[in-house]
């Protein structure tokens, strides 16, 4: 009824208005009381999809910051150049592997290549995923099964692979980057944007 879909519209108005309220009170807080960043040198990241883009800013910030870098890429070429930029850094504890993070055997036979040459993983970041800009009818289905695999299936195995030892010695941290697609879609998000929902429905306690 029109009164109904009044009161849900104040209602959802109210929550804006509460939450937006919320926020800036806790951001005037951490104004006063800032929270203390955690070092992370020393930590061994390794970050998906670090070839370019997001996954390649944040291997340099990590290595910026005095942590081992492990760059994980499908493109050999583009991973190379991110371990060589970081390395131009004058930071040298940095390391490429070309892997497919789908391809659940490669995932873990380079895993146990990273751990000994590199070591334990203490930081890992679901980093990699991809998207083909046009309609659903348009896609192949191995491109929609391509955006499933990358986006979503391949963090089930960097987690089988390096989850095991972040609780055997209780240290470790897992970082899955979503995107705001997964909140609201967009021209062409028909496979997409689910992909980035269900990273966000993953990121429950494991």
């Amino acid at each position: 009824t029109k009164t109904y879909n009044i009161l849900l519209l104040a209602a959802k108005i109210l929550w804006l208005a509460l939450k937006v309220l919320y926020y800036i009170c806790e951001d005037i807080y951490r104004l006063i009381v800032p929270i203390k960043k955690k070092s992370v040198a020393g930590e061994i990241v390794l970050i998906t999809g670090a070839g370019h883009g997001i996954g390649k800013e944040l291997a340099i910030g990590y290595a910026s910051l005095g942590a081992t870098v492990v760059c994980w890429d499908i493109n050999e070429e583009t991973n190379n150049e991110t371990m060589n930029d970081i390395k131009k850094m004058g930071r040298d504890s940095v390391y490429a592997y070309r892997c497919d993070v789908t391809d659940r055997e490669e995932v873990f036979k380079v895993s146990r290549k990273v751990k000994k040459e590199v070591g334990d993983v203490t930081i890992l970041i679901n980093n990699a995923g991809i998207a083909y800009i046009k309609p659903l009818l348009n896609q192949s289905f191995d491109e929609i099964q391509r955006v499933i695999d990358v986006n979503v299936i391949a963090h089930y195995w960097t987690l089988k692979a390096f989850l095991p030892s972040m609780i055997e010695k209780n240290h470790g941290h897992i970082l899955a980057i979503s995107s705001v697609a997964a909140f609201c879609s967009g021209l062409y998000g028909t496979v997409y944007c689910p992909s980035k929902s269900a990273v966000n429905g993953n990121s429950s306690r494991t």
